[in-house]
């Protein structure tokens, strides 16, 4: 039988009532733990899990440096990092909470490595001090996004298919997520619990932030439609990259035995809505790259 605590958990994020200071946390966590999953896979293809690591906070150090550029235009009492060398690398640790996960330090190899000593830490927190809450959280789930986008534009150069790679990289986590789900709550394998649990990941990161859809359990369908990620307009992101992602949503969703379609995307089709469609998985194989999805 399902326990009280989890029920009282599968509640707040159906009813979508997380506390900010949770989301934030859940959303920092899941940045620490995607860029260990793709370290952990690109291993194999880069002589190791040290040079995976290394190459990742490469590529993605220019993304946190123009995110913390945005992050300081919002909130101008940030100091400047052009006189204070360890501000960026302070701040992002904060973000990325490295006190509680020190483990996610690596990421901000290029920075300085985040906070590291109790003093570091002390004046870490008084240095994001004047970022409030909501707008942590609104800010890291941005990273998620342009994080992607560093990836597809860095990693073709040490992997021969980069994208078709992360697309099976992002399936794989979301069947991890899917089984993991269904189990914790003892989910039954109906399109609407699909969905419910499309949303939890959606709604820490901010994917169509405003949404609505519908579930038939008789013909074992159902769709969501939503408005834009925060991320969509970022330089150097499109249609490909929603494909990408969407493979974590195609893992969530082939738990439940459907087939996860992107009907629409802002990117490729205009508008102000996306929508996906889940129906019952066909015969037909998946297709080996997100590409063949957009």
């Amino acid at each position: 039988m399902i326990s009280p605590l989890a029920t009282t958990v599968r509640r707040v994020f159906r009813e979508e009532k997380i506390p900010v200071r949770f989301l934030w946390w859940f959303a920092a966590e899941g940045m620490a733990d995607w860029y260990e999953l793709v370290a952990d896979e690109l291993a194999p293809h880069v002589e190791g899990r040290p040079r995976a690591r290394a190459l990742l906070a490469e590529l993605t150090t220019p993304m946190l440096r123009r995110r913390y550029d945005l992050l300081r235009a919002a909130q101008p009492e940030l100091p400047d990092p052009a006189l204070n060398r360890r501000a960026l690398g302070l701040a992002m640790g904060v973000l990325y909470r490295v006190a509680s996960n020190p483990t996610a330090r690596w990421v901000l190899h290029e920075l300085g490595g985040g906070p590291r000593s109790f003093a570091e830490h002390l004046e870490a927190e008084r240095l994001m001090g004047c970022v409030p809450l909501r707008a942590r959280w609104e800010e890291i789930t941005c990273h998620l996004g342009e994080l992607l986008i560093a990836l597809t534009e860095g990693l073709p150069a040490h992997h021969p298919r980069a994208r078709g790679w992360l697309g099976d990289v992002c399936f794989a986590a979301g069947v991890r997520c899917g089984q993991k789900m269904k189990k914790a709550f003892e989910l039954e394998a109906t399109p609407a619990n699909a969905l419910e649990v499309l949303r939890m990941s959606e709604y820490v990161f901010r994917v169509n932030p405003e949404h609505w859809g519908s579930a038939d359990s008789d013909r074992r369908t159902g769709w969501l439609e939503g408005t834009a990620c925060p991320w969509y307009t970022a330089p150097g992101w499109h249609p490909a990259h929603c494909g990408i992602f969407g493979q974590f949503q195609s893992g969530i969703a082939s738990v439940y035995g459907l087939r996860y379609h992107l009907t629409t995307t802002i990117p490729k089709h205009g508008g102000h809505t996306c929508r996906i469609d889940v129906k019952p998985i066909s015969l037909r194989p998946r297709p080996s790259s997100a590409e063949e999805r957009t």
